[in-house]
């Protein structure tokens, strides 16, 4: 024994580790430390410590009072001192003793026959270690050290070291290792009764466990019907010397070999052919029913055990070693009734052996036989043999059995023991109550009520028989008259005794009665790929041993959140396999296999992938199986067996596994749970074939449904699966392929099989493949890049293969695991965004809009990035994120609503990518037009012709149709009529959706029966009434008038919401519509559910299953590894949501043809209501859900609301340069009001009717005209968009605000300033009139303006319309009057206090910027003084409060004055503000890689400014690379909208450019570039001069004329010839 504070150190730490309180465990024990007495531990003080019972001492005895009354006042009144010793009477110390210790003593022996029961059910091998780790003793394995030792925390010099069983824990040993497989279970099962079938497997178990155990050889494990044995070297036999002395050794390995092969040969000879028979109706025994046979695999070698798991759930033992490989290569060679042994094990089991029982193994051959049923081929050595070397004693047999110290433990550690030894017990075995249950029955009868615990509470109180019986009979003796603890103890083991005689005899037959059962089980098994070698690396198995606890640990963390149960964790020649259940005691549930037992298959496959890397293939079936223990009553585990856990074996281990496989069963189990069918199987126990599926994933489910009654086809899904097999088998350019069919056509249907036949192909084939589906849904059109959002949430949660950053090196393994679905998508988007160097902005666009994370705002971002860029790099992150796989298929249905935007990052993909195989479902294309560029559709069909194919699906032929009504009448396709072929043929038109219908219709009215010809034909019901029905509609309205009132309005809400929803979604909108109270919610949604599910039966929707997405996503609601929280109870079964889509898009017409427009509006308004109430914050609303939001409102005929949001939806679309999807927004909600058509064939006014533009009121006026007028000045901001559309909705404006009535009450009119900024800005292209009026109308515009903004008092937009006026005035020459304009301007504007609000209004400070256009009149005028002053005013007072940031503001104020003071002789200056003010403000804010309107203007700025400053002789030199860049002519040439929209501030950028190529031909002598520099001078000085001269029709821009005038007459001057002379 170790010393008292050794011992307590090492229990308080596995008291620690295991989680057991000091209550729990019971009172102090002796020389435990307590902090707070001041008496020590000085034994001696104690004067009754010397009395004990069965090791309890009286500190011990007192110290159960509690933690609740302080140890020092114990021991002061009870234990004494100097001071109160006498106080207290001997005679109340020794009666609190005997009533504590008695108690002591019933619970040591309750849980000392704990331990024995618990432990046949675990290896003698972990026993012995769990209680060396409670005791801390060396490991007897560990006496021979060169032979075996333990992996644990190494020390500093590198020695290995026992310590702690922290998990993993592992021993390396050699050993012979014997697997021992029995057969024949599976047919008796099916014979057998599972009582009787109980009785025979565990009676032929009972006669091999004896057999192992009388040979000394240890159990292992038992695999359902078969069992691994070990006889380990090093461990004690009794032997005797010389004189008969008993003394010990120790195992050699030879020993260990020959003892398993005896082992062996007797159990196949006793158990070979084995019979089995029934029982007679008089229990007598009847026939034989079946036979039980046996085969075994002998080897030998180095093995290592590991303990995995942890310390509060469960921990199993595992084994692997080369001798798995042998034993199972001689098993399988091993015929029935036969044991092989493998060539090691021969080189040993020759030893001591005479020559000719030498064997050896054949050629070619690993293993060979050694014995069968009639015939042992080596000789059984049975007594002392002598050979030349000596004496050969008889072979040695190792101690069956290690027997725990009892006597050396104390309560708290066989507590602790206990609890260990639980673990790797099954919790079926947990639960049961234990052996004591019988006991008890048969002590008090039954009414004793068992108290039963789960593993978290700990395996306490069993039986409760130490509150009765046991404890009354030593109550009894303690109470008598001087009765001694002597005798109180005496009278406790009489008892026992009593109890142990009864229990032999009852145990075993009430175990087998009670335990076994025959239940439906759910079994998973689950084969993680990876390999495990045992090596002499510590390192290395240090790591294989981590990785197959952390394998341990994330399997039962899901089974437990799940309540599902881990069976068994197993290494064989298979490899590593696990095995979970569901149904078995304590796991059996509603709705158990879609709810709980497929999600956890998803959850295991997808963990070992995400967390640990591991693929895996898991194998899981349903069916009726034995379920209780199997083997002795020495040594048993509990077990299943039957043939649906061979089958899961089975399925677990088929080649080119698709991930996860289940059976039929599960199949009809799981009906609302989409599958993929793959080739059915041959199993043992299974009659016919057995069919295989596979289970949709989330992402998978998007693929949809694959329809049983599918027909036809066949040809082109043909073509797409082999094109698909051919892409992923060498890099190829990607293909697109159309598919085109008018709705009933069955596209949708066809997609679906498509994807479903190219993915079985695939997976076949062992192609890593991503396949991506989206069903585009009316109103996407709306939604900018509305395919990306279901697209990039699959392919963003693809592995970063060969990524130069992933999640794992950029995220810690903690943190990693706290992330949800969500932040990972979100992390991995991070990821790809800084490795392709994406635009500002993107990640704000795909993260908020696509993805859903409110907290990416676009709010947060200054400006979008160039649409052109976005579209670049979003198809970037796609080929990124893909770029791993052999082929991905991007599966796009319904892409006729397809926005623009995703055909453009979709052409991007196309043209950039190998190996993408792209499938477009749509209508025709003639009844609906793509958004496609036409440029796109044009490439198709002519550049890219090759990669671009087309299917048309049309009618089905009659062939197709018979072979559906085969389908759907269950009967074989010659056993139908042909009549009822053609009539239902001619009646739907071949169309496969009407086909289905059809057929479903004439069933369900009875319409058919079998005639006198055995064929199934038409009925008198058809003959007399027909089909009933005249088109298609009618017969599905009659589905519809079949449901209740309830679920009619249910399917009236779901058309409202579209073709696909959620629950959450109808309960909330049909909680509001039909004023549902708070407490009658829980009934309502039951009812919805019912509703829901009659729509599902009668096939008008589909249902499927889908993880959460909404909130943190599946994996953040379990409390599993890998996951960042726990699920709530009242939420355990709501981890999955439920999604409902139209089987038909026929369907949801059909039903919002029934309704009302008002019923229409008012569900409209509610659904609008509830998004709101669900999205409170504007700023978090997608894109989606602002749409939605849009579309509801405008339905309910809402026009404030619905146009609020649209200007709202077309601002943030403008910001990121999506003005294209800001018309289509705009122009969406004006037809709230375009819709009406006019009265009495009145013409319409500004495209409305007069009897709408007379009944607005203010607000409603107020809202149109800003709609009008957003979208004239999106149209305007458009390229390729025709400008006259935007002219025309600007005077539609201002004619809907002179026609309306109420136009004249409106006070505040500041809603049409930008009416009159837009067609300003329109006149300067001459848009709005012809060229000759275009003065006029600019300056009686401009007037208008003045006055509307003067009448309204605002200086902001009152200075805005006199800037503009000064303007128009400069343009037009009337100098005078535009310096007029100015002083008015002066007068209201304050820099300081308007600039901000000025820019906020018009995007940059367009009042302060007609300081400049001042300085220029005054220059015509002749005025330098008051120009420079202006520019002065500009240059010290105005540019010093404007906001840098703003460069393009910063530009267009200062642009005029660096042209006056250039051309005044201040070079210098000007290059000084432009540095100052643009420049250096650019790179600051913007980078090298920015943007800003003007930027094509700045290099040639500052070029030529450094040359006039060289010139001037202001600069010692200039940079030569000006030459380079002036050379090559496309730096020089700038678009001509570019030149206008400059030039209108002094000079245009082609002047600028001309002037430098006339600089630098003066400043060089290279005669070859004055050749080139002239050349291209002239060039751009002619395109310069005719954008400013008037001469195509506009107005002249006489500032920006002269400005390269002389410098065109100057470069037309000079002589060429000269130069080239």
């Amino acid at each position: 024994m170790m010393n008292a504070q050794k011992y307590q150190r090492n229990m308080n730490r596995s008291r620690h580790k295991l989680g057991i309180s000091r209550t729990e465990l019971g009172p102090l024990e002796e020389g435990d430390d307590d902090s707070n007495s001041s008496e020590g531990n000085d034994k001696s003080k104690n004067p009754i410590d010397d009395i004990s019972l069965s090791g309890l001492s009286v500190a011990s005895s007192v110290s159960s009072l509690g933690n609740n009354y302080p140890r020092s006042k114990v021991k002061n009144k009870y234990l004494g001192n100097e001071d109160e010793t006498s106080a207290v009477s001997q005679e109340k110390v020794e009666s609190f003793q005997r009533r504590n210790s008695l108690s002591k003593v019933t619970d040591r022996e309750t849980i000392i026959d704990s331990i024995n029961w618990l432990g046949r059910h675990v290896p003698q091998c972990v026993i012995k270690q769990l209680t060396e780790e409670v005791m801390q003793t060396p490991s007897q394995s560990n006496i021979s050290k060169s032979r075996s030792f333990h992996f644990g925390r190494r020390s500093n010099d590198g020695s290995t070291q026992v310590v702690d069983m922290e998990m993993p824990f592992g021993t390396q040993y050699e050993a012979a290792f014997l697997f021992i497989d029995m057969s024949g279970f599976t047919k008796l099962s099916q014979k057998l009764d599972v009582e009787s079938f109980s009785k025979a497997i565990n009676s032929y178990f009972q006669t091999i466990v004896d057999e192992v155990i009388s040979r000394g050889g240890d159990i292992l494990k038992f695999a359902g019907d078969a069992m691994f044995v070990e006889w380990r070297m090093g461990e004690e036999y009794d032997t005797h010397g010389f004189f008969r002395q008993k003394k010990t050794g120790y195992m050699k390995i030879k020993d260990c070999v020959y003892a398993a092969a005896v082992c062996g040969a007797m159990v196949v000879k006793k158990c070979g052919d084995y019979p089995i028979y029934a029982k007679t109706a008089s229990g007598g025994q009847g026939e034989q029913v079946a036979t039980l046979n046996v085969h075994c695999g002998l080897g030998v070698g180095k093995m290592g055990g590991v303990h995995v798991g942890n310390d509060y759930s469960r921990r199993l033992y595992l084994v692997l070693g080369d001798p798995i490989d042998q034993v199972s290569e001689a098993c399988d060679s091993a015929k029935l009734g036969e044991i092989r042994a493998s060539k090691e094990a021969l080189k040993y089991l020759n030893k001591g052996q005479p020559a000719k029982h030498k064997l050896k193994c054949d050629k070619d051959s690993m293993s060979k036989i050694i014995a069968s049923k009639e015939h042992m081929y080596f000789k059984e050595r049975t007594k002392n043999t002598w050979t030349l070397s000596g004496r050969v004693t008889k072979p040695k047999k190792p101690i069956a059995k290690f027997v725990i110290p009892f006597e050396d433990l104390d309560l708290s550690s066989l507590k602790v023991l206990k609890k260990m030894l639980s673990l790797y017990v099954h919790p079926c075995v947990i639960t049961e109550g234990q052996f004591d249950e019988g006991v008890n029955d048969a002590f008090k009868g039954n009414n004793t009520r068992v108290k039963k615990k789960t593993r978290r509470n700990s395996l306490v109180d069993i039986g409760g028989m130490r509150r009765n019986s046991v404890t009354r009979t030593l109550r009894t003796s303690i109470n008598s008259t001087d009765s001694s603890l002597e005798n109180a103890n005496a009278a406790y083991k009489n008892n026992r005794a009593s109890l142990v005689n009864m229990k032999t005899m009852v145990s075993t037959r009430e175990r087998l009665r009670s335990e076994a059962e025959l239940r439906s089980v759910f079994t998973i098994f689950i084969k993680p790929n990876i390999e495990v070698n045992l090596t002499n690396d510590l390192e290395k198995s240090d790591k294989q041993f981590n990785q197959l606890n952390d394998i341990m640990n994330t399997v039962t963390g899901i089974l437990d959140e799940l309540k599902g149960q881990l069976l068994q964790f197993i290494v064989d020649d298979k490899g590593v396999v696990l095995i979970g259940t569901f149904g078995l005691r304590g796991s059996t549930f509603p709705n158990m296999v879609p709810e709980r037992a497929l999600p956890t298959c998803r959850l295991i496959h997808s963990e070992l992938a995400e967390n640990l890397g591991i693929d895996s293939n898991i194998g899981a079936t349903l069916g009726k199986v034995y379920c209780g223990v199997v083997g002795g009553v020495e040594r048993h585990e509990f077990s299943v067996l039957g043939a649906s856990v061979n089958l899961a074996a089975r399925l677990m281990a088929q080649k080119n596994h698709p991930g996860i496989m289940v059976d039929g069963e599960v199949h009809k189990q799981a009906q609302k749970i989409n599958f993929i069918a793959f080739p059915p199987v041959k199993a043992k126990g299974y009659t016919d074939l057995v069919p295989v599926y596979k289970p949709l994933t989330a992402k998978e489910t998007r693929w949809g449904k694959v329809d049983p009654n599918f027909v036809g086809r066949k040809e082109e899904m043909r073509k797409i699966s082999t094109l698909a097999l051919k892409m992923s088998r060498r890099r190829s350019p990607s293909k697109i392929i159309f598919i085109w069919g008018d709705s009933g056509s069955g596209k949708s249907s066809f997609v679906v099989h498509t994807i479903s036949n190219v993915y079985k192909s695939l997976v076949s084939g062992r192609k890593k493949t991503i396949i991506t589906r989206n069903l585009c849904a009316d109103g996407d059109t709306l939604v900018p890049f509305s395919l990306f959002r279901s697209i990039f949430r699959d392919v963003l949660r693809e592995k970063a293969y060969r990524d130069d950053v992933s999640i794992a090196s950029s995220v810690n393994k903690d943190e990693q695991k706290d992330l949800s679905d969500k932040e990972a998508i979100i992390r991995r988007l991070q990821q790809l965004c800084q490795q392709l160097n994406a635009p500002e902005g993107l990640m704000e666009i795909i993260g908020h809009h696509l993805l859903g994370d409110s907290k990416l705002k676009m709010s947060k971002v200054e400006k979008g990035p160039d649409l052109a860029d976005t579209i670049d790099f979003m198809a970037k992150i796609f080929l990124k994120a893909t770029s791993h796989a052999d082929l991905v298929v991007l599966a796009l249905d319904d892409v006729q609503w397809l926005d623009n935007l995703s055909w453009k990052v979709v052409q991007c993909i196309f043209e950039e990518s190998e190996n993408v195989l792209i499938v477009c479902a749509s209508r025709p294309l003639e009844s609906f037009p793509l958004t496609m560029d036409d440029t796109f559709w044009d490439s198709l069909t002519g550049q890219f012709s090759d990669h671009f194919s087309e299917e048309y699906l049309g009618p089905l032929q009659k062939i197709d149709v018979l072979e559906m009504a085969a389908i759907t009448l269950s009967c074989k396709s010659e056993d139908i009529e042909d009549e009822v072929v053609n009539d239902v043929y001619m009646s739907s038109g071949g169309m496969p959706h009407f086909v289905s219908e059809i057929l479903s219709n004439c069933i369900k009215n009875d319409r058919m029966k079998k005639l006198h010809n055995n064929k199934i034909g038409w009925n008198e019901n058809y003959k007399k009434h027909g089909m009933q029905f005249a088109n298609l509609d009618e017969l599905m309205l009659q589905r519809v008038d079949n449901l209740s009132e309830l679920a009619r309005k249910v399917l009236h809400f779901a058309s409202i919401l579209g073709s696909s929803f959620d629950f959450e979604e109808i309960l909330e909108i049909s909680g509001h519509i039909l004023a549902i109270p708070p407490e009658d919610s829980n009934q309502h949604s039951i009812d919805i559910h019912f509703a829901l599910e009659s729509a599902v039966e009668e096939g008008i929707l589909d249902e499927t299953l889908e993880e959460e997405e909404k909130e943190d996503g599946l994996m953040a609601s379990l409390n599993i590894p890998g996951s960042s929280g726990k699920m709530k109870d009242s939420e355990k079964q709501n981890y999955e949501y439920r999604v409902y889509t139209f089987h038909h898009s026929s369907w949801q017409r059909l039903v919002l043809s029934l309704l009302l427009d008002s019923w229409k509006r008012d569900i409209h308004k509610h659904a609008a209501m509830a998004i709101e109430a669900n999205w409170p914050d504007a700023e978090s609303r997608d894109y989606r859900t602002k749409v939605k939001l849009f579309q509801h409102w405008k339905e309910s005929d809402n026009s404030l609301k619905a146009s609020d949001l649209a200007l709202d939806i077309g601002q943030s679309y403008k910001m990121l340069g999506l003005n294209q999807h800001s018309i289509t927004v705009y122009e969406n909600a004006l037809e709230i009001w375009r819709k009406h058509t006019p009265d009495n064939e009145e013409s319409l006014v500004a495209g409305y009717a007069p009897q709408v533009l007379e009944s607005l009121d203010a607000p409603n006026l107020v809202l149109l005209i800003k709609l009008q007028t957003a979208l004239g000045q999106a149209v305007g901001s458009t390229l390729n968009q025709d400008k006259k559309e935007s002219a025309k909705a600007f005077q539609d404006a201002l004619k809907i605000l002179e026609d309306a009535p109420v136009s004249a009450e409106i006070k505040d009119r500041a809603f049409i300033f930008p009416i009159f900024s837009g067609m300003f800005f329109l006149l300067k292209y001459g848009v709005l009139s012809d060229p000759s009026e275009t003065a006029s109308y600019e300056v009686d515009l401009v007037g208008n303006f003045v006055k509307e903004t003067k009448k309204h008092g605002d200086p902001i937009h009152y200075g805005r319309a006199l800037a503009m006026q000064g303007e128009t005035y400069h343009r037009q020459g009337l100098y005078k009057e535009a310096i007029e304009s100015h002083m008015e301007l002066k007068r209201v504007y304050d820099v300081k206090k308007h600039h901000a609000l000025v820019v906020a209004s018009y995007a940059s400070d367009r009042v302060g910027q007609n300081f400049g256009c001042t300085a220029n009149c005054y220059m015509r005028l002749e005025n330098v003084d008051m120009a420079m002053k202006i520019v002065d005013h500009i240059i010290n007072n105005l540019m010093p409060k404007m906001d840098p940031k703003n460069v393009h503001n910063s530009i267009v104020t200062i642009y005029p004055a660096i042209w006056i003071l250039k051309d005044n002789g201040k070079s210098e200056k000007a290059r000084e503000i432009f540095m100052k003010f643009v420049l250096e403000p650019f790179t600051e804010y913007f980078g090298e890689d920015g943007s800003t309107p003007f930027l094509p203007a700045f290099r040639g700025l500052e070029i030529l400014l450094d040359l006039v400053v060289y010139m001037e002789g202001k600069a010692s030199g200039f940079d030569e690379g000006y030459y380079d860049w002036a050379l090559d002519f496309s730096n020089l040439e700038i678009k001509k909208a570019f030149d206008s929209s400059i030039g209108n501030f002094g000079r245009n950028s082609s002047s600028t450019n001309a002037e430098i190529c006339l600089r630098l031909y003066k400043l060089t002598d290279d005669s070859k570039k004055k050749v080139k520099l002239l050349e291209n001078g002239m060039k751009i000085a002619e395109q310069a001069i005719h954008r400013c001269d008037g001469s195509d029709g506009s107005s002249k821009m006489l500032t920006t004329y002269l400005q390269i005038k002389p410098v065109h007459d100057e470069l037309k001057q000079l002589d060429f010839d000269d130069v080239k002379l």
